[in-house]
């Protein structure tokens, strides 16, 4: 014999499931609000990474992950960075880490990791 679905039951296991879907959003938005993206490029030589990290350090940025290359003389790092805990505003972090990069002879560019992902989609 087949079983009756409850309405209200059905109904109410897609509220808990809409408000599980909400919540879980917002903690993503949440995540790419606290993280930005840092890429730098530039002629190779020794000490690049060292200084970049350096300044992240010194404002307390958790960095999450990195991709460092070497392409004949050409050094390029890419770098996602968690800011939540950071002892700076954003935009003082940002200006500071384009400043050394322009005191370097370094490209480097800092976004927050939503804009970034805005602008690399397909």
């Amino acid at each position: 014999m087949k079983k009756k679905s409850n309405p209200d039951k059905v109904h109410g296991n897609m509220r808990v499931l809409a408000s599980h879907a909400r919540a879980v959003s917002a903690s993503q938005d949440a995540k790419a609000e606290s993280r930005i993206v840092i890429a730098v490029i530039g002629e190779d030589r020794p000490g690049i990474m060292a200084g970049v990290t350096g300044v992240l350090a010194k404002v307390n940025a958790n960095i999450l992950d990195v991709s460092q290359t070497i392409m004949s003389d050409l050094f390029t790092m890419v770098m996602l960075v968690d800011i939540k805990g950071i002892s700076v505003p954003f935009s003082k972090l940002k200006g500071t880490l384009e400043l050394y990069g322009q005191s370097s002879g370094l490209s480097i560019i800092v976004q927050h990791e939503e804009i970034f992902r805005a602008m690399h989609r397909v």
